[in-house]
């Protein structure tokens, strides 16, 4: 049987060790990934017991809020922006300000409806 690509297409050997990105961070990231999850933890418990208080319109924020601050959380550290490139960096933001532009919008429909009476 033939090999499956031809032997010029063979990789060269790969290095012991690939060395690491210029400006990447070496330092152990376990202490903080334990942190930022008693962080979230926090976070959900918050808003499962201000979900439980009669708080009104104050809930809604409240939950924006705190899932914000979840959000940021997770994109910072855990898909390890903190010490991403300057263009993954501001991709994430951007999406991040579209999601935003989102929930705005779908804020300002809700408050701005009227009821009308059923006929």
């Amino acid at each position: 049987m033939p090999p499956p690509f031809p032997p010029s297409f063979v990789p060269a050997a790969v290095p012991a060790a690939v060395p690491a990105a210029p400006g990447a961070c070496e330092e152990n990231h376990v202490p903080w990934f334990f942190a930022v999850l008693a962080a979230l933890l926090a976070l959900l418990l918050t808003s499962a017991g201000l979900a439980k208080l009669p708080l009104g319109t104050l809930n809604t924020l409240s939950a924006l809020g705190i899932s914000v601050i979840k959000t940021l959380l997770v994109m910072a550290f855990f898909m390890r922006l903190r010490h991403g490139p300057p263009l993954l960096r501001i991709v994430a933001a951007a999406g991040f300000a579209w999601l935003a532009v989102l929930i705005g919008m779908t804020v300002a429909d809700v408050l701005t409806r009227v009821v009308l009476p059923s006929p």
